[in-house]
């Protein structure tokens, strides 16, 4: 009898145990669940500096620990999109009721929710290249949004600008400017270019404070030139300049030869002339510029819509992502 016994207060706390071991790991994992939504709660898009598009749809992308994450909150396909000037509003394009319409999201908060601003009475068709099928950049500059559009054979560009007031929610629409675009999009302007660069012999200087500094003469472009494009080589011309935000490197295009449009490679070096670097995998004839981070590398697509970041500091190339349709940084 009192064997019986033992025996059944022995059963009495083994179940009672195992039921206080069950509740605690129900109410860890409680605790583990809540604390993965706090933190699923806590991403901020700001976090990450740099962001592109694959197949329609938006990452963010950081690189300290080359992390990525999906802008969950558009369920439309993505065309482009750009940043408001201290990167905390985002605008973008997608197809809506058969028109393409610019939307917003601001994401210097948890879970944005996105608006539509405006129809830009433009179908998507519109804003497309026919020589690469490339869309136009959305590109943000002094409280206005920019669209190109009505893409032209004769001068394999688009025709006309779409600019949008956010202030006074007006679209104005006007003849393409290059050198409004030109500006808009960070690019020297002519009257800077004229300041800074200077080309000598198929060479590329840039002035400041008085030195005169080669950008190329350790650049080997001749070997870069296409035996069976031979008919289309010309004097190796440069263009497309831009300064690094520190203002200590300069990005430019190196012209090797000329059919329909320009092409050839963009570069990179230091203003001084050191660390003289080509990306080999650009090619001029496309509207995808590369652009400067605020590290001061530089991030770009090859023609297989590979994106890349390059730093001429350490001579390096570094993948980051397949089938980039888009990018932007913040």
């Amino acid at each position: 009898m009192k064997k019986t016994i033992r025996i059944l207060v022995l059963l009495l706390l083994f179940t009672a145990c195992n039921s206080g071991h069950q509740e605690s790991e129900i109410i860890d994992s409680q605790i583990s669940d809540t604390n993965q939504e706090e933190e699923i709660a806590d991403i901020l898009y700001t976090q990450y500096p740099l962001a592109f598009l694959s197949k329609g749809e938006l990452y963010f992308y950081n690189f300290d620990d080359a992390e990525k994450v999906k802008f969950e909150e558009e369920s439309s396909a993505i065309i482009n999109f750009s940043f408001d000037t201290e990167g905390k509003i985002l605008y973008y394009n997608v197809e809506h009721d058969n028109s393409l319409w610019l939307k917003s999201a601001n994401i210097n908060e948890p879970n944005p929710t996105p608006e539509l601003v405006v129809d830009w009475k433009l179908k998507k068709d519109d804003c497309i290249t026919e020589t690469y099928d490339e869309e136009s950049p959305l590109i943000f500059t002094d409280g206005k949004l920019i669209m190109q559009y009505g893409f032209s054979w004769e001068t394999y560009n688009f025709t006309k600008m779409a600019i949008y007031s956010i202030n006074n929610n007006k679209i104005n629409r006007k003849e393409y400017d290059y050198r409004f675009i030109q500006k808009s999009s960070g690019e020297l302007t002519i009257n800077n270019e004229d300041k800074y660069i200077q080309k000598t012999d198929n060479q590329l200087y840039y002035i400041y404070n008085k030195a005169k500094n080669c950008l190329t003469d350790k650049l080997d472009f001749e070997a870069l030139r296409i035996k069976e494009n031979e008919d289309y080589w010309v004097d190796i011309d440069f263009c497309s300049f831009s300064l690094s935000p520190d203002k200590t490197k300069i990005l430019f295009g190196a012209i090797l030869e000329y059919g329909d449009l320009p092409h050839g490679h963009y570069c990179i070096a230091n203003t001084n002339g050191s660390n003289q670097m080509i990306l080999k995998q650009t090619d001029l004839g496309s509207n995808k510029n590369p652009i400067w981070l605020k590290s001061n590398s530089l991030v770009f697509v090859d023609q297989k819509n590979n994106l890349y970041m390059a730093d001429n500091d350490k001579n390096s190339i570094q993948k980051i992502a397949e089938n980039v349709t888009f990018y932007a940084a913040r």
